[in-house]
């Protein structure tokens, strides 16, 4: 009996250009019998546990709660910047009930009867945040440090042993993964959607940059995993008519110079030392998250003065906290606004020159050092990742190229199996992609541009949006002064 419907296989910082017959064979190989999207969208930030929870609610931040990696969560402490990760997501959950605003797809799928099953090799963060009720919904999510439901990891190391050790590339992680999805999950558990989360190439590109060998070592590895995972599922009469979506969370970008946000705010004057706390900085590679104490608004006012004067400082967008400032936009443009959004959000400022590999995309970064990967920023090299899917509810060799974003995941698996619900997203269903169902030249897309400039600093900005329906996706934002 057919028990598994849809397995999404995320690749961690994987490049739409690193799909190719090169370097990823198996991959190529079964997008060009399925659909390849290639206009396909990040949220922003463009950081790994936004993007994994907006995939897994079809929400943007603002409406999930989940502001970036690095944040300032007001509603839990004022007054502490910290890194998103399990034990601290668990003592939120103790103190306010629930980590998100919404529901995730594992609740969703359990009022339906059904379950969800995450297993990643990634950051503990990204792998709670995926399923964070899994402990009660039916599902379960894996991860090399902890599971859901917490008695799950006994079992599991019974069966497999200890996870291998983390290394870059982190290839028998990946292996473990599959052998968890594929030994275990999907014949004992009849899960009807299936995540497996690869860490590579991300971890690969941090380490190693863009383009150089570990990185492409890494990713040939994750491809020869993705060869053998479909062949087991193919293989077994649980999951063999399953249609499989590959996604990815975010693009990439090559560091040309780290600034240090805090210490170059110091030395303008802006801040008095390391221990004022009239702003906070929540560092996110390619972007910086500030919160103004008690938002206030002659502070935000100094503070964006005081960005726009850097060469690094990219597009600016201020919350409804603090207001309108004159060539900042809004971050409800870019649906981060909402009860934990940052007062400013800064994007650094990136162009599209190529690294040493061949790769496009360079940028400041609040970590990391030179000529590695990063991300984080609202380039849109950043912002345009990966999404592709095969299987008998796709359509066959087509290249889409209409607007599509990671908020679509959760409303397309659910259309796949006819689950309705009264949950509302941000994201669509992508119909046009779907065997028996419209065709992409009949979606209506729009684009909107956004501009503004400051009359004092010269300061001066773009922001562009693609729209279907009501679905929003932001193609790039730059600074154009």
């Amino acid at each position: 009996m057919i028990t598994m419907k849809v397995l999404v296989v995320s690749f961690d910082g994987l490049q739409p250009s690193q799909i190719n017959k090169d370097l990823m064979p198996n991959l190529y190989g079964y997008l060009n019998d399925g659909v390849t999207f290639s206009n396909h969208h990040a949220v922003y930030p463009s950081v790994t546990r936004i993007n994994s929870t907006s995939m897994f609610t079809g929400r943007t931040p603002g409406s999930h709660g989940i502001a970036a990696n690095m944040v300032v969560m007001r509603d839990y402490d004022p007054n502490s910047v910290f890194s998103v990760l399990q034990p601290v997501l668990e003592q939120i959950r103790t103190k306010l009930g629930d980590v998100l605003y919404v529901k995730n797809i594992g609740d969703i799928l359990s009022e339906a009867g059904e379950k969800f099953i995450a297993v990643g090799a990634g950051t503990t963060g990204n792998s709670f945040l995926q399923n964070p009720n899994a402990h009660k919904n039916g599902g379960a999510v894996v991860n090399p440090e902890f599971t859901l439901p917490y008695d799950l990891e006994k079992t599991l190391i019974s069966k497999f042993g200890e996870w291998p050790a983390e290394v870059v590339p982190n290839e028998k992680r990946l292996k473990r993964c599959v052998d968890m999805m594929t030994e275990y999950f999907i014949p004992e558990i009849d899960p009807v959607v299936g995540l497996i989360w690869f860490s590579d190439p991300d971890k690969s590109h941090h380490a190693d940059g863009v383009g150089n060998e570990i990185g492409t070592a890494a990713i040939r590895y994750a491809d020869q995993h993705f060869g053998e995972l479909v062949e087991r599922v193919r293989n077994n009469d649980k999951s063999k008519d399953a249609d499989i979506i590959v996604i990815s969370d975010h693009g990439y970008s090559t560091i040309q110079e780290v600034i240090d946000v805090r210490k170059e705010l110091i030395t303008a004057g802006l801040l008095q030392n390391e221990e004022d706390d009239s702003v906070l900085i929540a560092p996110n590679g390619g972007s910086a998250l500030f919160y103004v104490k008690n938002s206030d608004k002659e502070i935000t006012q100094k503070l964006i003065n005081t960005l726009m004067e850097f060469e690094w400082c990219g597009p600016l967008f201020s919350s409804s906290k603090v207001g309108e400032f004159e060539g900042v936009l809004s971050t409800d443009l870019i649906g981060i606004e909402g009860p934990r959004c940052p007062d400013i959000a800064m994007s650094f400022h990136w162009n599209s020159e190529k690294n040493k590999a061949g790769y496009p995309g360079m940028i400041y970064s609040t970590g990391g050092d030179v000529d590695l990967g990063t991300h984080g920023s609202i380039s849109k090299h950043e912002m345009n990742n990966v999404l592709g899917a095969f299987g008998p509810s796709f359509k066959k060799g087509i290249t889409c190229s209409t607007p599509t974003g990671n908020i679509d995941l959760t409303p397309t698996i659910l259309h796949i199996l006819g689950i309705n619900t009264e949950t509302s997203f941000d994201g669509r269903p992508i119909k046009e992609a779907l065997i028996n169902d419209i065709n992409p030249d009949e979606v209506k897309v729009s684009t909107t541009e956004h501009v503004s400039e400051n009359s004092q600093t010269g300061y001066s900005q773009k922001l562009v949006i693609s729209s279907v329906g009501d679905t929003k996706y932001i193609d790039y934002a730059e600074r154009t002064n």
